[in-house]
């Protein structure tokens, strides 16, 4: 068995100067939309702030509080998300199975193929971004992650 953890916050970035920039842009955000309301009479610029503070929060739990682990079990890549302390199995994958998996920047899609796609990474045009891709039901579903040098070998090698 072998596991590794992607990580959301980089080690330069302080979760301090996050929050600090969240509540400053959350209080723009109000104080702008109590102007809109105020000067033009909109009465639903409270929706609007409301769907913009959703925006936000999904934003920020996707790229500054999920993480996710990759697992390999004997001949099964499984992939995890990782929030606090509570996991989630998103997907196995039967390594057998595999179609292709390769750097993301050497894959060309086939237009004519109907793909299901995961975004198993924080950053989508990363330079170690790989993509892994197997046959579903219907679809070939396409994993993109970022693993380690380890873990591109022991799937190579699987």
């Amino acid at each position: 068995m072998y596991s590794e953890i992607v990580k959301p916050v980089k080690k330069d970035q302080s979760a301090l100067w996050t929050t600090i920039g969240l509540v400053a842009l959350l209080i723009i955000i109000v104080g702008l939309s109590n102007l809109i309301y105020n000067r033009y009479g909109i009465g639903y610029s409270g929706y609007i702030t409301f769907l913009l503070y959703v925006l936000i929060g999904v934003y920020v739990y996707r790229k500054k509080i999920l993480g996710y682990r990759y697992c390999l079990i004997k001949d099964e890549l499984v992939f995890e998300s990782l929030a606090g302390k509570r996991n989630r199995e998103i997907m196995r994958v039967d390594l057998k199975k595999i179609l292709y998996f390769c750097p993301l920047s050497y894959e060309r899609l086939d237009k004519a193929t109907s793909y299901k796609n995961y975004y198993m990474t924080h950053n989508k045009k990363s330079e170690k971004a790989w993509v892994l891709a197997f046959k579903g039901s219907k679809k070939i579903h396409r994993v993109i992650f970022e693993p380690t040098d380890k873990l591109v070998e022991l799937i190579k090698n699987a």
